[in-house]
């Protein structure tokens, strides 16, 4: 198919039956940097919307789970190599829309073909089906498959990455789906639209919509509530996702959950030094912070503190509102409600005896600078709570065991890191942390395609991402075949 011209209509349309859709509603998408300042409008969806939408995607379901997986995965390796080809522009229109630099807007696009070209490579295997061992009698075949159709959650701060990743390992289980986009990003979201369209994914199988923020309780329950949708996944704040899993159980519908973090970085007392300040570093601080892997506390062996320090505060980075062409410096965050509640936390800290050794602790609309804090205590917000910004602490400790209770002592599990040279000392602290990813000598920053991503505890359940992900959005079925044989009967 030819570009739709997905990503150049004002308003931003929707995406419905394989083209552009105006919905009942519409909302206005404020520059994040100068909320005075309106980048676009855009066409939204309202619950009287939703047959017409649900209509489309269910048609399309009936036909999509029929076609070979070697079908989709041409598929998606076009639309891959499209966005790829594509990255400089596409880029563009990530940073334009929100508030991610130059340098990652290309690096998590980057990220998203990557994955798109991992499902098509994953899923031969993903969706083989199996043969039971049953009766001598009997033949039992288990197979996987879709649950017709699937809606996906997205949040702004990886917009094609997660976008992309909340639609396309359904459909390549034989789903169809809709993303419902974030009221921030809508038109970076409509990237995944604009690929799927030029490399010919069938009309219906994929549809976009977006909600102005007033109707979102009401259409986003609507949504699930709908008979025709049989599983959903979000990925945003546990706040948020503790609502959405219980409208999804009131409803009785399956749902993934990725939800924040409150990632721990364990330095040992062997660690290679500069390379965990690098990486702690990364972690903490790429993308403003504004990660839900990103490094919130580093925990240092009290020998090593002071050198580590020094390594880690060695030429940090401040915030402004646009960041040069090479994209080095950060940016603001999403809004400045955000900002000022990381703000108060900061100042919660140091009222409470904590110490700035790094950036300042500064808010200018919804730019905050990046802050390093020391003497951390457990009364503190910024102890437990997670930032979701440029703002990390470092603890220190004396025994495997304490540092082992400081990275588990909070609601979060979603990734960790381990620093030192003796890696089965490495890799036993790091079975010891209540974390969907633990990496050794690596920054907690990290997804790839090819590994199941998911959390524990307060960081949600399920899993995106190869085999794993792939199968989150298939159900099995098994099917007996008989040979006649006796079946025991009531006496007369």
């Amino acid at each position: 198919m030819a570009s739709s011209n997905l990503l150049t209509s004002d308003p931003v349309p929707c995406y419905v039956d394989g083209k552009p859709f105006t919905g009942a509603g519409s909302y206005k998408v404020l520059d994040p940097h100068s909320p005075e300042s309106t980048l676009h409008s855009v066409s939204s969806i309202t619950v009287d919307d939703i047959p017409k939408v649900m209509e489309t995607a269910t048609a399309a379901a009936k036909k999509w789970k029929r076609t070979s997986v070697v079908e989709r995965r041409n598929i998606f390796l076009r639309a891959a190599k499209i966005l790829r080809d594509r990255t400089p522009e596409l880029a563009g229109v990530e940073f334009n829309e929100t508030t991610s630099s130059q340098m990652w807007s290309g690096f998590e696009i980057t990220l998203a073909a990557d994955s798109i070209e991992e499902t098509a490579a994953t899923a031969t295997l993903a969706l083989r089906g199996e043969i039971a061992t049953t009766d001598s009698h009997q033949r039992a075949y288990i197979e996987r498959c879709p649950f017709g159709v699937v809606l996906g959650i997205a949040p702004w701060n990886a917009p094609v990455t997660l976008a992309q990743r909340a639609v396309l390992q359904p459909i390549m289980a034989g789903n169809a789906a809709i993303l419902k986009t974030s009221e921030m990003s809508p038109r970076t979201h409509m990237i995944v639209a604009e690929i799927m369209h030029e490399a010919g994914l069938p009309a219906g199988v994929l549809s976009v919509v977006h909600v102005d923020p007033k109707d979102a309780p009401k259409v986003t329950e609507a949504l699930i509530a709908h008979n025709a949708v049989r599983k959903v996944n979000f990925t945003g704040s546990t706040r948020v996702g503790s609502i959405v899993a219980q409208t999804c159980g009131k409803h009785l519908k399956p749902v993934v959950l990725e939800l924040g973090g409150k990632a721990p970085a364990i330095v040992a007392e062997d660690a290679n030094l500069e390379l965990a300040a690098e990486a702690i570093k990364f972690g903490g601080l790429f993308h403003s912070g504004q990660i839900c892997m990103a490094t919130q506390t580093a925990i240092v062996h009290e020998s090593v503190a002071d050198q580590f320090l020094t390594l880690l505060t060695n030429k940090y980075p401040s915030a402004s509102a646009k960041s040069p062409h090479d994209g080095s410096a950060l940016r603001g965050l999403f809004t400045q409600a955000s900002a000022e509640r990381v703000k108060g936390a900061v100042d919660d800290a140091l009222s409470k005896g904590a110490k700035i050794v790094a950036g300042e602790n500064r808010v200018k609309g919804n730019v905050i600078q990046p802050v390093l804090l020391t003497g951390i205590t457990e009364d503190m917000r910024i102890y437990r709570e997670e930032m979701f910004a440029p703002v990390f602490s470092v603890l220190t400790y004396k025994t495997d065991e304490e540092a082992i209770q400081y990275a588990n002592d909070h609601d979060y599990g979603l990734a960790a890191s381990v620093f030192t040279q003796h890696v089965d000392r490495g890799y036993a602290i790091a079975r010891e942390i209540d974390s969907g990813m633990v990496h050794i000598n690596g920054a907690t920053v990290h997804d790839a395609a090819t590994m199941p991503h998911g959390g524990w505890k307060a960081s949600g359940y399920g899993r995106f991402n190869g085999i794993e992900g792939i199968r989150e959005f298939t159900q099995t079925k098994t099917i007996t075949v008989n040979e006649p044989h006796p079946y025991p009967a009531p006496s007369a």
